[in-house]
Parts: structure tokens; C-alpha cells; sequence
């Protein structure tokens, strides 16, 4: 069994970017390795599952934002709130859902127990939360800004935790050279 879990502390892991007005938001644990055998059974699907925490004071309108893993899986939110001091866990199977659950509503398991990004975007495609992690949990770092720090190579992107950015869809992408042309660098 596999578990993410993002110190919920000032200056953990996985914080949004604070500005005037807008919204903490933190994932405070990700559950990416589902215990027991990998079935396609819905309730092994929703072991797979983030947390995301608003530590901010105001509620979070999460209509239309999502969640997306490496490999482009994307889950769109519905009209959904998150009140301040309340978590939500998205669960990678199907389920009605609720306050404190919601369902992508997929047959087969999103997150890659050997590797894989979480990001969450607001509705407008700015980057609000992007978590990786490895054979081990990933490393805490500081909060990130909308847009990460920017580097002279993709190794050093890559060596602080940052990456991969995807054409079209990360401002980053466009920082690096696309050597092989597959619309992903630093990867």
C-alpha cells in the first residue's frame, strides 16, 4: 500500500499559491496504490483516491476545474463547494456525490503506483496544485506560485520536483526545448 501524505503545516507541501483573495488549497493526502489487489471492482477503484483541504476562509467554487494525472486522465468537477476548514476526497470510481466525496466515476485506476503527477487546475487552466511522487513519497518542498520557478535545464526542473509540462496546457512548456517533439518536455 502506497500513501502520499502532504504535511498540512505552514510552508508544507502541496499549497496553492496565495494571493489577495484567492483561496489556500492543499492535498493532504493522496492515495495512489489502492490496498489489496488491483480489480476493476468499484469499491477497490474508490481506495484510489486525493484529498484536497480549503485552509483558506473563504468557500472554493470548484465548477469546472480539475484534476488530472500524468498521462492526461482528466476529471472536470461539477458545480461543487468547498467551505473553509473542509476537505473533499475524489475517489477514482464511481458513487453519488456529497460534501465530502466526490466520483470521477472511472472503470480502471488513474493514478500510477510507480509514478505520476497530480494537478489541479482552476476553470480557467491556471495551475492551482501539482503533486508528484515516486517508488517514495516525494520530498516537501515550499509552496509554489501559479507558475513554477523557472530553470536553465529541464534537469534541474526535474531534480527540484518541477515538471513534466505539457504544450498548450502548462505556460512552462514553453521555458524548454521540445527535443523530441511529443508536446512534453521536462518529463
Amino acid at each position: 500500500m502506497s500513501v502520499v501524505v502532504i504535511a498540512a503545516v505552514l510552508g508544507g507541501s502541496g499549497t496553492a499559491a496565495v494571493a489577495a483573495g484567492k483561496p489556500t488549497l492543499r492535498f493532504t493526502k493522496i492515495q495512489y496504490d489502492a490496498p489489496g489487489a488491483d480489480t476493476r471492482a468499484n469499491s477497490q477503484l474508490n481506495k484510489e483516491f486525493v484529498v484536497i483541504k480549503n485552509t483558506g476562509g473563504k468557500a472554493v467554487q470548484f465548477k469546472n476545474w480539475t484534476l488530472r494525472d500524468a498521462q492526461r486522465h482528466v476529471y472536470r468537477f461539477p458545480a461543487f463547494s468547498l467551505k473553509p476548514g473542509k476537505s473533499v476526497a475524489v475517489h477514482t470510481g464511481r458513487g453519488k456525490n456529497t460534501a465530502k466525496h466526490l466520483y470521477m466515476n472511472r472503470g480502471w485506476y488513474i493514478w500510477n503506483n510507480d509514478k505520476d503527477t497530480a494537478t489541479l487546475r482552476n476553470a480557467q487552466g491556471v495551475k492551482a496544485l501539482s503533486r508528484s511522487w515516486g517508488k517514495s513519497a516525494p520530498p516537501v518542498t515550499q509552496p509554489q506560485p501559479s507558475n513554477d520557478p523557472r530553470y536553465s535545464t529541464c534537469a534541474q526542473a526535474k531534480a527540484n520536483g518541477y515538471g513534466p509540462y505539457y504544450q498548450g496546457q502548462d505556460p512552462e512548456y514553453y521555458w524548454y526545448t521540445d527535443r523530441d517533439g511529443d508536446g512534453a518536455v521536462c518529463e
